[in-house]
C-alpha cells in the first residue's frame, strides 16, 4: 500500500514538472547554512523547477535569460554577491522587473533597510519574516511566477509590436519606391506629351504645306493654262480670226486634268474606304500621283494577301506616311512600296535609296514614327526602321499572317497596348484618322 501511495506521489511529481514554463525557474540565493538546499527541496516537491546560486557570477547569465523569481535571504544582500545582484537587476531590459522574495529575521528597520536598497534595483520586492511557514512560501513564490508570466506577455507583445512597425516600414518604403517610379513614370509622359503637341503642330503645318503645294503645283497649273487658252481663244474670235478646234480640246483636256487632279487630291485628303479589296489600288494612286518630288513605283508579289479591311486601312496609311517623310527628308532617287509575304507574316515595306537612317534624325524624333507605330501595334504588328546595306532607309512593318485574315485580332492588341501602357486610356489618333 505504501508503494502506491508513492508512485502516486512520483507520477503528481512529473505532471507538475511537465506543466513548467520557460523562463520560471525561481533561483535560491542563501549563503548561510543549509537554508538554499531546505527552500529548494521544498519547492522541488511542488513542481517548481529550482536553482541553488552559490555564486552569482556562475549563474548571472541564467538569471537574466531564464529567471521567474528570485528567492534571497537578507545575508545575501549583504555579503560580497549582493552589488553584482544589484547590477544584474539594473540591466534588465525595460519590459523586465524579476520578482525578489527576500527572506529576513531583523526588525522593522531592517526590514525597511532591505526593500530599499531593494527598491533600488528591483520594481517588484516582497518581503518575508523567518521564520516562515511553508505555505506562505509556496503562495509567494506563485504570485511571483504569476507576475512573471505578465511580463512576458508583455514583452511578446512588445516584440510582436515591433515586428509589426518593422513590417509597416518596410512596406512604407516598398510603397514609397513604388510611388517614385510611378511619378517618374507620369512625369516622363507628361513631358512626352508635351513634345508632342509641338510635333503635332509641326505636321499640321507640313500638310497645309504639302496640300498648298499640290494645289499649286498640280491644279492651279491646269487652271493658269486653261485660262491662256480660253484668251487666246477669245482675242482670235474678237479679231474674227479662224478658230482651231484642236485649241477647244486642248483646253477640255486641260479641265479635265485639273478635274483629274482635284479628285486626286479629294480622295487622298478623305480616303475612308480602304478596304483588303482596294489595297493594292489605293497603293498604286498613291505611287502615280505627280506630286512627289521623288519617283514611285509598286511592286506586289502574288504570296501576299491580306483579309482584315482595318489591317488593310493601317498599313495604307504607314505607307503614305513613309512615303511623305521620304519625299521630305532622304535625297533619294527612288521610292518603291513592296508588298510580300516572309515565312508566316505579311510584309509591307517603304524603302528608298536616300540618305539613310543615321541622317533623317527629324524621321526619328518626328510623330510620323509615333503614329506608323501606334497603328502597327493596334494590327498587332511590329514596325522597324532600318538602312540596308547599298544604303538608304527601309520602313517594314511585320503583320501576322492570323491577323491579316481576322478582325478580332485588333482588339487583342488594342487590349495589350492599354495593359503594357495605361495611361494611353485615350487613343493617340481616331482609327479612320489621316494625317
Amino acid at each position: 500500500m505504501r508503494r502506491s501511495v508513492d508512485n502516486d506521489a512520483t507520477r503528481d511529481k512529473h505532471a507538475r514538472v511537465s506543466q513548467r514554463r520557460k523562463g520560471e525557474c525561481v533561483f535560491i540565493v542563501a549563503p548561510v547554512g543549509q537554508d538554499a538546499e531546505t527552500m529548494a527541496a521544498l519547492l522541488d516537491a511542488e513542481g517548481f523547477e529550482t536553482q541553488i546560486c552559490r555564486r552569482l557570477d556562475e549563474y548571472s547569465g541564467q538569471i537574466t535569460d531564464g529567471a521567474g523569481a528570485l528567492v534571497l535571504t537578507e545575508e545575501a544582500l549583504e555579503s560580497t554577491e549582493g552589488s553584482l545582484l544589484f547590477d544584474l537587476l539594473k540591466a534588465q531590459p525595460p519590459w523586465s522587473e524579476l520578482p525578489l522574495i527576500i527572506l529576513t529575521s531583523g526588525g522593522e528597520s531592517r526590514r525597511v533597510g532591505s526593500l530599499n536598497v531593494a527598491a533600488k534595483a528591483a520594481g517588484s520586492v516582497t518581503l518575508l519574516e523567518r521564520p516562515i511557514s511553508t505555505l506562505t512560501l509556496l503562495r509567494s513564490v506563485q504570485v511571483a511566477l504569476h507576475s512573471r508570466r505578465r511580463q512576458y506577455q508583455v514583452r511578446d507583445l512588445v516584440t510582436q509590436l515591433a515586428n509589426l512597425n518593422e513590417m509597416l516600414e518596410y512596406r512604407v518604403r516598398e510603397r514609397t519606391a513604388e510611388l517614385s517610379a510611378a511619378n517618374k513614370q507620369l512625369k516622363n509622359e507628361i513631358r512626352r506629351r508635351k513634345g508632342l503637341e509641338g510635333e503635332i503642330l509641326a505636321v499640321s503645318d507640313r500638310e497645309q504645306q504639302r496640300l498648298g503645294q499640290e494645289l499649286h503645283d498640280g491644279i492651279c497649273q491646269h487652271l493658269t493654262a486653261v485660262a491662256f487658252m480660253a484668251r487666246s481663244v477669245a482675242t482670235r474670235l474678237k479679231n474674227h480670226r479662224v478658230i482651231d478646234a484642236a485649241d477647244i480640246e486642248k483646253i477640255a483636256q486641260l479641265v479635265n486634268d485639273a478635274a483629274s487632279d482635284a479628285r486626286d487630291l479629294s480622295r487622298a485628303l478623305h480616303r475612308m474606304d480602304v478596304d483588303s479589296a482596294g489595297l493594292v489600288t489605293a497603293l498604286q494612286d498613291l505611287v502615280d500621283r505627280e506630286i512627289w518630288k521623288i519617283p514611285c513605283r509598286l511592286e506586289v508579289e502574288s504570296s501576299f494577301q491580306i483579309g482584315d479591311d482595318r489591317a488593310a486601312a493601317h498599313l495604307f496609311r504607314i505607307a503614305r506616311e513613309a512615303v511623305i517623310n521620304a519625299n521630305k527628308h532622304a535625297q533619294a532617287r527612288e521610292i518603291v512600296i513592296k508588298l510580300e509575304r516572309v515565312g508566316k507574316e505579311m510584309v509591307l515595306r517603304v524603302t528608298d535609296n536616300g540618305v539613310g537612317v543615321s541622317k533623317e534624325r527629324e524621321l526619328r524624333r518626328g510623330l510620323g514614327l509615333h503614329i506608323m507605330n501606334y497603328r502597327a501595334q493596334l494590327m498587332g504588328a511590329r514596325l522597324e526602321i532600318d538602312s540596308p546595306k547599298r544604303g538608304g532607309t527601309c520602313v517594314s512593318c511585320y503583320l501576322p499572317d492570323g491577323a491579316a485574315q481576322s478582325g478580332k485580332l485588333e482588339e487583342t492588341a488594342r487590349q495589350n497596348i492599354r495593359r503594357r501602357h495605361p495611361e494611353r486610356s485615350q487613343p493617340l489618333l481616331a482609327e479612320n484618322s489621316d494625317v
